[in-house]
């Protein structure tokens, strides 16, 4: 179960689009399961392919898999969004009133999310 999805607000993929690109995302779990095993870092920088995109991963700590489906040509961007990610998310869970077991979906947590991908890449 996903954590989170967050839609990029200026996204232009529409019907059919959005769930090909979520499909994709979601089979490249598997490649994220293997090559997390092989690499101490938790960035693991692009996984897997799909025609002109491709799909960045990050490993945290606790085995949370963050995922992002790009263009490619903003690798930095991708790496600096999945720490302040992180950051966020870690501050999420070290909250005693959150439970860890539910997905986390408060409206403040998805627009700082938002605000991040503004940040990190052009939109």
């Amino acid at each position: 179960m996903p954590v989170l999805y967050i839609i990029s607000p200026d996204n232009r993929m529409v019907g059919k689009q959005m769930v090909v690109a979520q499909l994709v995302v979601n089979a490249a779990l598997d490649m994220v399961d293997e090559m997390m095993w092989r690499t101490r870092d938790m960035n693991l920088k692009v996984v897997d392919r799909f025609d002109d995109q491709v799909i960045h991963a990050f490993v945290t700590a606790g085995n949370f898999r963050f995922m992002l489906l790009s263009d490619g040509k903003q690798e930095e961007g991708a790496r600096t969004f999945f720490f302040d990610l992180y950051e966020l998310f870690t501050r999420v869970l070290m909250n005693p009133l959150h439970d860890r077991s539910t997905s986390v979906s408060h409206p403040i947590f998805r627009e700082r999310v938002r605000q991040l991908t503004r940040k990190h890449f052009i939109y």
